[in-house]
């Protein structure tokens, strides 16, 4: 996985004591890195390139369009997915993200996997990719805050119970979410 992801370190300077994980384009260029703290030593968790992130796309080398395609919140949680995956640096994907751009364009299957927190946003970016005629599935990862959390391996078995996104799922979730109850 250090291999594949081309992770690394240094031993000084502002990025001591932090996972680098970089991300290169199509042609193989260092398009974006984030930087993670190994510890609770520095102040900020993350160090990321100033890059505009709607410009990128993760790693964008290691993605065979042709095959449906998975989509993870972040870098850290690339390495417990499946091989054609890339990540969101986050837990949006607009019409005007270059990911959201190519999927559209290739007419890429997706399949959405993000934090259970972010629930919401995964039935907004799948409603969204249907409305361009892309196919979208969904994984829930019950029992973990996020996939990097996952053992190693746990993720391919995830895959097989992907499950088809239709309206009716965002319709559900957004009926779950109400709060009921009586003042009285």
């Amino acid at each position: 996985d250090l291999w594949y992801f081309k992770a690394g370190s240094v031993t000084k300077g502002k990025f001591r004591r932090r996972v680098i994980i970089p991300s290169f384009d199509a042609d193989g260029k260092l398009n974006y890195f984030t930087a993670r703290t190994i510890d609770g030593e520095t102040t900020r968790k993350y160090v990321n390139a100033r890059v505009k992130r709607t410009e990128i796309i993760f790693n964008e080398i290691n993605i065979d369009w042709s095959e449906p395609l998975t989509i993870v919140e972040g870098p850290f949680d690339l390495i417990k997915a499946n091989q054609n995956c890339t990540c969101l640096l986050g837990s949006s994907l607009a019409e005007r993200h270059a990911l959201f751009q190519q999927i559209v364009k290739n007419k890429t299957d997706v399949i959405l996997c993000l934090d259970p927190d972010a629930n919401v946003k995964l039935h907004k970016i799948a409603a969204n990719l249907s409305k361009f005629g892309v196919n979208v599935k969904m994984i829930e990862i019950d029992g973990f805050d996020d996939v990097g959390e996952m053992p190693a391996g746990h993720f391919e078995t995830l895959l097989d119970t992907a499950i088809q996104w239709n309206e009716m799922h965002r319709l559900r979730s957004l009926i779950s979410g109400i709060k009921s109850g009586s003042l009285i």
